[in-house]
């Protein structure tokens, strides 16, 4: 057994990903820079998740939160969705919820739908005729294609802006926001 701080973890993810977003700036191969994209988009949902855990972990072990301390081990424990942690835990625990129509809310769904679009990919089994020449079974792959390192960057952000709004929910008073990121994310202070 390895013994570790509870934000070890999200710092590990939170440097591979900002590693992979830095690298993707550099990269001139189009498709390579695609793939790894999707990769930063995927560890940006992954890292948000693993924070909800740890996190909400943590705060219900407080004496003010702990009557929701079995709740929180039941849902980790039958590995609860991150959309159902994310949209319930800050409300029923804290008291308030992210505004999942705007701002950093809906920024967050909207990457969470490009992960799922991608992760969950399946074949459309398009035809296509060119010439009298049949082909079947193509697959539209116009969310990947359209993939840039913009998203890398996006999706870095967007990991930051949710868990700097998860430390407001939990009360952290705006000039600590940034001490909390680097706490959890390593991001050091501006």
């Amino acid at each position: 057994m390895t013994l570790s701080s509870p934000n070890r973890m999200i710092w590990c993810y939170f440097k591979a990903l900002r590693r992979q977003v830095h690298d993707i700036m550099n990269l001139q191969i189009e498709l390579v820079q695609k793939e790894d994209v999707a990769t930063c988009v995927f560890l940006a949902i992954t890292v948000i998740e693993a924070f909800v855990n740890i996190f909400f972990r943590i705060v219900v072990s407080e004496q003010q939160f702990n009557g929701h301390e079995q709740r929180v081990l039941k849902d980790l424990s039958c590995r609860k969705g991150l959309d159902n942690k994310i949209r319930k835990w800050p409300e029923d625990i804290l008291g308030r919820s992210i505004d999942w129509t705007c701002g950093i809310g809906k920024e967050f769904m909207d990457l969470k739908d490009l992960r799922n679009s991608l992760m969950h990919f399946t074949s459309s089994h398009s035809k296509l005729e060119i010439n009298g020449i049949h082909i079947h079974g193509l697959s539209d792959t116009s969310i990947f294609d359209a993939l840039s390192a913009e998203k890398a960057v996006t999706a870095l952000a967007v990991a930051e802006g949710v868990i700097a709004e998860i430390l407001r929910i939990r009360g952290y008073p705006e000039e600590e926001v940034k001490h909390g990121l680097h706490l959890w994310t390593g991001k050091v202070p501006c």
